[in-house]
């Protein structure tokens, strides 16, 4: 598989960690759960803007694909090194998307591990086989230009 199935991949096997860590939250609290959805989307937005609109590969060789497309609405941003808020939209996104659901993911242990499970698989897709060959020197997780396709 080429590092672009594998971006979809991964972008599917958290979108499924999300679905799991919500339907853990709407067991107890639908407000939650709606905060939780809503916190996601806005954090995806954040991480576009924070990480993919600086990616000079965005427009010809995007890893995930749907991201790099989704640059098109944003305001224009040059390529270049990643700033203290850039990274800070990034770290902020990254926690909250696997911190907010503990509480829940905790008192049923079940979708824990399969939250759990689900976000390493991705990030073990990322690190592996997307970020490989990626040619975004700026990243802070850039490993080369060794191509995997």
């Amino acid at each position: 598989m080429n590092r672009h199935v594998h971006g979809i991949l991964s972008l599917l096997l958290l979108a499924a960690a999300a679905v799991t860590a919500t339907v853990a939250i709407l067991a107890s609290s639908v407000v939650f759960a709606a905060l939780y959805i809503v916190g996601v989307l806005l954090s995806c937005l954040v991480l576009i803007y924070s990480v993919c609109m600086k990616c000079p590969c965005r427009d010809t060789d995007c890893g995930h694909i749907i991201p790099g497309k989704l640059t098109r609405y944003f305001p224009q941003r040059e390529p270049g090194p990643y700033t203290f808020a850039d990274k800070t939209g990034i770290v902020v996104p990254v926690v909250f998307f696997i911190v907010f659901p503990q509480y829940w993911l905790l008192m049923q242990p079940f979708f824990m591990y399969v939250f759990v499970a689900l976000c390493l698989i991705a990030a073990a897709d990322l690190q592996f086989f997307v970020c490989r060959g990626c040619t975004n020197c700026f990243c802070p997780f850039h490993q080369g230009t060794s191509d995997t396709r």
